[in-house]
């Protein structure tokens, strides 16, 4: 008896939607592609519980038969592709066939569409894949499809979904990429009831970009409009210093298809090569245009991914439109009120800024052989001083560049006794190790303690402890942060939990929050950029196990002093004392450790002595 049977259509299509719909943001994919597809000059989302209850998708494009409506039920039916050389040839964004049926087999599936020639319309009910309602009726031109109770039969896919906030982030991200590259269609979303945005169509991108990311986000952004190797590149990349904490605001789009790809990120971070710290991203909405010959959209069910045919081309063409874009930069203008300080306004502006260890370099000047007066001046000698200026002596040494490990003198009584940790008795600090490690001996052998890893220790229980008695530090100008609107939600379902931790803030809209005060254990500088990136992580859910007040507290210890941040003697031993306090001190919130203790029974081994 054989053993291969083919599958039903029924299982067939389940496996399809398995590859195809991945979550609620993906049936949003498929059906708006159709609509632009199809013509539509205007597409209507509704949204409700995250897309699990409800999608609807209406658009006002061609609409179909009777006949096709039917038709595009089956498995791989499109009107898209003819013959196999229309492959190698794709301009429209849906063309397998798969998603419709797809979606109509893992869910409770309406479809009403009506030619505009046409008196009446036609509506499709199917339910889990199974056509149970087929008639005419009254509607609209266009096209209207109502998918509801998502994977109601499939509970193993319907149990990995994620949090409504973080679905309704994929959904809102996903409508952003299918309007951006079309700004003369308008596009409405509607979540739960509430308007998130309606954006009329336009005929520049400007508009869009302002209605989804703000104006602050649009006057941010520079224009890109660069030709070369047959590849044209437009749209708009980040002024110098606009930053981002992850890729996630890299939007980029190829013949009007938002995809991913390394070749077109590899392009973006070589046009910024040497203007980006490690680890931050310069949003962009780029879009690249060329020949459909030199690109394969068929390399991914779901067409997220696409394959080109000349990767590093792509790659040397868009980091050569970004360098370009940049070339033309104004030089950055502002309007400064006098009777604001310096240190506020850098703070409230998320500009960040370091006091250098020398002020100003030596003069070459004679050193005076005359007794000194209060005109001369010499440099402090002392390795770990700020080498500040001192009156009244003699310029007689200026101290050598500051090395790897620096010692600190012995002892000082100006300084308040030396800290305790739990098993190393008392501890001695003796320097520093690269400006990342402070090292120290104690009783039972050398300590080397990682001071960004301490700090987000002290910081996190100093947080946590501070959720019984909020202790908050008014910030002089409040920031205003636009976020999406997962982000805001957030913010607003968990406002008892940053409000106890010491945080102040109020919802202005769906997508932007005003910051007012910060807890008195962070730093003021560069704040509303640690905290939108705290937003940005905690949406995803990675602390959906964890209390809400922990998980921001975790996340809120990314304003902890860094590694090769200098710190001072008195900092230092700040440090330890504070460390001294923590309940767990040998660990930091993430789990790495704070502390490494080389024993005194280890030293001797090393050096031979056992």
């Amino acid at each position: 008896m054989s053993k291969i049977r083919v599958l039903s259509e029924q299982i067939s299509n389940r496996i399809a939607a398995g590859e195809v719909i991945e979550r609620p943001a993906s049936v949003v994919k498929e059906l708006v592609e159709n609509s632009i597809d199809a013509g539509a000059t205007r597409v209507n989302i509704v949204i409700e519980k995250a897309g699990s209850k409800l999608i609807a998708i209406t658009d006002n494009g061609s609409g179909m038969d009777a006949d096709d409506a039917l038709l595009c039920l089956e498995p791989h039916a499109t009107g898209k592709i003819r013959e196999e050389a229309d492959i190698d040839n794709i301009l429209t964004l849906g063309f397998r066939g798969e998603a419709i049926p797809s979606i109509a087999s893992v869910s409770r599936f309406t479809l009403r569409t009506r030619q505009a020639d046409s008196p009446d319309g036609t509506e499709v009910i199917v339910n889990g894949g199974k056509a149970i309602k087929v008639e005419p009726t009254g509607c609209a031109p266009g096209t209207e499809i109502m998918v509801r109770d998502l994977f109601f039969n499939t509970p193993a896919r319907k149990k990995f979904m994620r949090s409504d906030a973080t679905e309704e982030k994929h959904i809102q991200e996903m409508v952003y990429r299918l309007a951006l590259p079309y700004p003369e269609i308008a596009f409405e979303l509607s979540i739960d009831g509430n308007r998130i945005f309606s954006s009329p169509a336009a005929p520049t991108l400007e508009s869009r970009i302002a209605t989804f990311f703000g104006k602050n986000f649009m006057n941010s952004m520079l224009p890109v409009d660069y030709c070369g190797e047959g590849i044209k590149v437009s749209g708009f990349t980040a002024l110098h210093g606009f930053t981002r904490s992850s890729r996630r605001e890299q939007r980029t789009f190829v013949n009007g298809r938002g995809v991913d790809a390394f070749g077109f990120y590899r392009g973006i971070q070589e046009g910024y090569d040497g203007m980006v710290e490690v680890g931050r991203f310069p949003p962009t909405v780029i879009f690249v245009e060329l020949d459909p010959h030199d690109i394969d959209v068929n390399v991914h069910p779901a067409k997220r991914e696409i394959r080109f045919r000349h990767e590093y081309k792509l790659s040397g063409v868009v980091a050569e439109a970004i360098r370009t874009a940049l070339r033309r930069a104004p030089a950055p203008t502002v309007n400064i009120d006098p009777a604001i300080s310096l240190r506020a306004l850098l703070g409230a502006s998320e500009i960040t800024y370091e006091r250098s260890t020398v002020e100003q370099p030596p003069l070459d000047l004679p050193v005076p052989e005359a007794t000194p007066s209060k005109r001369d001046w010499y440099f402090n000698p002392d390795p770990m001083a700020t080498n500040t200026i001192q009156p009244n002596e003699v310029a007689t040494e200026v101290p050598p560049p500051l090395p790897q490990a620096t010692l600190l003198p012995q002892s000082n009584p100006e300084y308040a006794p030396d800290p305790e940790l739990p098993g190393s008795g008392q501890v001695k600090l003796l320097g520093f190790l690269d400006r990342c490690y402070l090292l120290a001996v104690a009783e039972n052998g050398l300590l080397i303690v990682d001071q960004h890893a301490a700090h987000e220790r002290v910081l996190f229980e100093r947080l946590l402890n501070n959720s019984v008695k909020t202790v908050a530090q008014k910030l002089l100008l409040p920031i205003t942060l636009e976020l999406s609107r997962a982000e805001t939600a957030f913010v607003e379902k968990n406002a008892e939990v940053f409000s106890k931790i010491g945080f102040d803030i109020s919802p202005l809209s769906t997508n932007a929050i005003l910051l007012s005060a910060i807890p008195a254990s962070l730093k003021q500088e560069n704040i509303g950029r640690v905290l939108r990136d705290t937003l940005s992580e905690l949406v995803e859910g990675s602390g959906a196990s964890r209390s809400a007040l922990d998980t921001i507290a975790r996340a809120a210890c990314a304003a902890a002093v860094k590694a090769h941040d200098h710190l001072t003697l008195e900092e230092a031993r700040g440090l330890l004392n504070q460390m001294s306090q923590c309940d767990l001190p040998f660990s930091c919130p993430h789990g790495r450790p704070t502390i490494i203790n080389i024993s005194i029974a280890e030293l001797e081994k090393r050096f031979g002595r056992r």
